[in-house]
């Protein structure tokens, strides 16, 4: 006789086996319980504020939820050797009396386990709607620091829950309390801040030797890591489990464990300097918190590092040409008033140390140069300073040169009434007094500069007078 079919010997039915399962849940005895607690907590020290009883609830409800999971996962492996068969009718008496109560067991911790979860869920929401409407921080605002970290305490409401980089944990924003990095971002929950072990990007990108590396790295072998992770000395490997994967960071050649290497991808600098190949390429997460914080720091020194590649890379070639005239174009906006009144130096905000140098890129502009946006910006730029200088401010077109070096023959190539500037196609200028002649002129006569031939007789000048009038005052002591 089958325990379904039984109707004269079966204790239990299903029906009212689910019954009282819903009736025990629907009572949600938890709430009462804390209820019940946070009353007799009230009655003994009045002076606690409700968000003191809320936290000493919530406390509460993770100390009996830990008991919970710990007794859950002892039962787990006790039951692995001896299943669970509740309707077995061979042995109708001992599921009735065994089994069963056995599994109604499971399902009322599991049961309570969710009540006392939604519990904490409920009851951090609520501490975190008094504190906001009594505007008291919602936890400790000092700092945590560690190993270079500036670990400050986040809002418990936010967006999607993040992962602790330390114990690789999902952070539970509405019960746990969490921390971030001020300089590198980095995340951790507040009881694993100062457990840390990575040093912070911020301050391995403030020291004074830093550089980033431009030279293409060789892949180290398993062999030469000693099959360790290369930053947390995990085990590794490339044929064992998914936790002891070895992943190739391309930045530094080395292999890292799932834990230090989250698949992140970022362009490489070598790769960029030397084939302009600006593809995503795997790193670790150190090296992606460090080339996040430099990635607009003009580090690199392009004509340094690739002459050759700036001759055959035509926009390489073109950008270069416009930072040389946005240096000379620096020179009039300086002294004139009006491009001081507009600020028209700001339209070079993002590319700040333009007007400073013409030799320097940071990593983002490079990687914006091979992907073809840098130049498109740069141009336009350069029209709008052009204009101001040329057509729209008499005080910068005043400063402006004619070709003195123009024949009659080329006055219709190289018309003598052109005004000419610096950063005027096809031109050049004098290297010693930066006058501004056409390429054609300036090169079948570079010898004889007029600019600085008339300069050169009007110091002379001064000279010549001083000469004459001793030899006249001679004269005429030797007359008398």
């Amino acid at each position: 006789m089958s325990y379904c079919s039984s109707e004269e010997h079966t204790p239990i039915s299903r029906s009212r086996k689910s019954s009282w399962l819903i009736s025990k849940i629907d009572e949600n005895e938890v709430d009462k319980e804390i209820q019940e607690m946070m009353d007799e907590w009230r009655r003994r020290d009045a002076e606690k504020s409700h968000v003191d009883l809320i936290q000493a609830a919530l406390n509460y409800c993770r100390g009996q939820l830990k008991e919970l999971l710990v007794d859950g996962e002892g039962e787990e492996e006790e039951g692995k050797s001896k299943p669970i068969d509740i309707i077995s009718p061979e042995h109708e008496e001992r599921d009735v009396l065994g089994n069963l109560v056995n599994c109604l067991d499971r399902q009322q911790k599991a049961a309570r386990q969710q009540m006392y979860f939604d519990k904490i869920v409920q009851l951090g929401l609520e501490r975190q709607a008094l504190q906001d409407e009594s505007g008291e921080p919602t936890h400790s605002t000092d700092e945590c620091r560690a190993e270079g970290h500036e670990f400050v305490m986040q809002p418990v409401r936010g967006g999607h829950n993040p992962c602790c980089e330390v114990c690789m944990h999902t952070i539970w924003r509405l019960v746990q309390w969490w921390r971030r990095c001020r300089v590198c971002g980095m995340r951790a929950h507040d009881k694993c801040a100062e457990d840390v072990k990575r040093v912070c990007a911020g301050v391995l990108s403030t020291r004074s030797k830093f550089e980033l590396n431009i030279n293409l790295c060789e892949e180290r072998s398993l062999a030469e890591q000693e099959y360790q992770c290369a930053e947390c000395s995990a085990p590794i490997c490339f044929d064992g489990t998914s936790e002891q994967e070895a992943r190739l960071c391309d930045y530094s050649g080395e292999l890292f464990c799932p834990n230090c290497h989250w698949n992140d991808t970022w362009s490489i600098p070598a790769r960029i300097i030397h084939n302009l190949d600006a593809t995503p390429r795997p790193i670790c997460r150190a090296v992606k918190q460090l080339l996040s914080i430099v990635d607009h720091r003009p580090l690199i020194d392009i004509n340094e590092s690739t002459l050759s590649l700036i001759k055959f890379h035509k926009e390489l070639r073109r950008v270069n040409e416009l930072r040389r005239n946005f240096l000379l174009m620096k020179c009039y906006f300086v002294s004139c008033r009006t491009a001081r009144r507009l600020r028209i130096l700001q339209y070079l905000q993002s590319h700040s140390h333009f007007v400073d140098n013409a030799v320097m890129y940071s990593l983002k502009e490079l990687r914006e140069l091979c992907e073809g946006k840098l130049l498109p910006e740069l141009e336009q730029i350069h029209t709008v300073f052009r204009k101001h200088i040329e057509e729209e401010c008499e005080t910068c077109a005043g400063n402006g040169f004619f070709c003195e070096l123009c024949d009659d023959e080329e006055s219709q190539e190289n018309p003598k009434d052109k005004v000419l500037y610096p950063f005027t196609e096809n031109t050049r200028s004098c290297a010693t007094c930066l006058a501004v002649y056409h390429k054609k002129c300036f090169e079948r006569k570079s010898l004889n500069c007029p600019r600085c031939e008339r300069r050169r007789r009007r110091s002379e000048i001064p000279k010549t007078l001083t000469t004459s009038s001793s030899s006249d005052e001679k004269e005429t002591a030797a007359g008398i």
